[in-house]
């Protein structure tokens, strides 16, 4: 089964659309504290592409499905009510379904893994990964697995770019997070990055905490040598790789008619939402802090 919901593509010129998206993209006020939600702009986008676009962007919304499916079992895996996120879902309505029935997680789980598994055969076993892992295993074996099956899909340079940074965002992160968190189990790396992963397995056996923020610095363009963020290093590193990411992407943007505007817009529509959450998170009395995080 496939992730996105099967709708008829528009017949909306590329020209005509990119010219909407450059509009609203400069209409993105990310001071706002009022933000639309991103999984609005996400539908909206997706309902406009015509059949060549979607043809080239379809890895790109897989994996904003296959996040949005992720955070949905986050919940439902903690015994909490189906989060609202399924409302303006991408996924397709026998996966929403699937999702919304209540049973018990062992059994959802297998559900899952028979829905997906002939259109994404890195769900093989996730039943398996449940019993053995719980909901993280689960998490991480549908986030690693879109990534690099998107990336290995995707024909154009600025979707190719994007994944590929996103890869190495979470390899970074991923030893940052479990150097803190005194993990001794060697971490199991995303592959299809521009970093070697026999690389940072090297940099991770050693706790070379030096050079991996050396490589950090190297790809988001941003010194983490003097970070003073609350929670040390790694905050400032996700930081750091988050508005790299925005940098990238202005610059793939540039291109009035390349399919980097319409990623670029996606993504400014969900710094929006981010910056708002912030501000709702932090208290008054942390303005400096939220000057630090807000990403612009």
């Amino acid at each position: 089964m496939k992730l996105l919901d099967s709708t008829k593509p528009a017949e909306l010129p590329r020209e005509a659309l990119l010219a909407r998206l450059r509009s609203r993209r400069a209409g993105i006020d990310l001071f706002d504290p009022v933000a639309t939600e991103s999984t609005e702009a996400t539908v909206w986008v997706y309902q406009r592409l015509n059949k060549r676009l979607r043809r080239r962007l379809e890895p790109f919304f897989e994996l904003l499905a296959m996040r949005n499916l992720t955070l949905q079992l986050r919940y439902l895996l903690a015994g909490e009510l189906p989060a609202t996120i399924l409302n303006n879902s991408l996924l397709a309505k026998p996966l929403r379904q699937l999702l919304a029935n209540s049973v018990e997680n062992q059994a959802l789980i297998a559900q899952l893994e028979a829905a997906l598994v002939s259109d994404y055969p890195f769900a093989l076993g996730l039943a398996a990964t449940y019993r053995e892992q719980g909901p993280g295993g689960v998490e991480r074996q549908l986030t690693d697995g879109m990534l690099v099956d998107a990336l290995k899909r995707s024909r154009d340079v600025p979707l190719k770019r994007t994944l590929g940074y996103l890869i190495d965002m979470r390899n970074c992160l991923m030893l940052s997070r479990l150097w803190r968190w005194q993990v001794k189990q060697p971490p199991a790396l995303t592959g299809g990055g521009n970093l070697d992963r026999n690389n940072l397995q090297r940099i991770w056996a050693r706790h070379d905490s030096e050079r991996l923020t050396s490589l950090a610095e190297r790809l988001t363009g941003e010194s983490l040598r003097n970070s003073k963020m609350d929670g040390g290093v790694t905050i400032g590193m996700e930081q750091a790789f988050l508005r790299g990411l925005t940098s990238l992407l202005r610059r793939l943007g540039r291109d009035p008619l390349g399919l980097a505007v319409i990623i670029e817009y996606l993504w400014r529509a969900e710094l929006a939402v981010h910056n708002q959450l912030l501000r709702k998170t932090l208290s008054d009395d942390r303005d400096s802090l939220l000057e630090e995080v807000l990403l612009l």
